[in-house]
């Protein structure tokens, strides 16, 4: 049953880092995003990360990859915390008011 979970989780998290590659390359946004966002390619650079970031982190644990190390364990979490934060934060920013104008 934990395997159907993984899979299911797995192709949610790779179609969201879809979406931000998409963004990224192209400007297109899913419709409810494009009202509010000003910045299309931040925005998708921010999915990106933070849907890599628990992607990474839901296959090592997973998976059981550094079961040996301890401290392993302890730098991928914080290097996957790390990247869902900075792609929470590049999300907010993609939908701020613009100071330049």
């Amino acid at each position: 049953m934990d395997e159907y979970l993984s899979v299911t989780a797995a192709v949610l998290l790779g179609g969201m880092v879809v979406c931000g590659a998409v963004a990224v390359a192209t400007g297109w946004l899913l419709p409810w995003l494009r009202r509010r966002t000003l910045r299309p390619a931040l925005r998708g650079y921010g999915t990106v990360l933070f849907g890599g970031g628990l992607l990474l982190s839901m296959s090592y644990g997973a998976f059981g990859v550094f079961d040996d190390s301890p401290a392993l364990v302890d730098a991928a979490f914080l290097a996957n915390m790390v990247m869902i934060v900075a792609g929470g934060y590049l999300q907010m920013l993609s939908t701020r008011e613009r100071v330049d104008a």
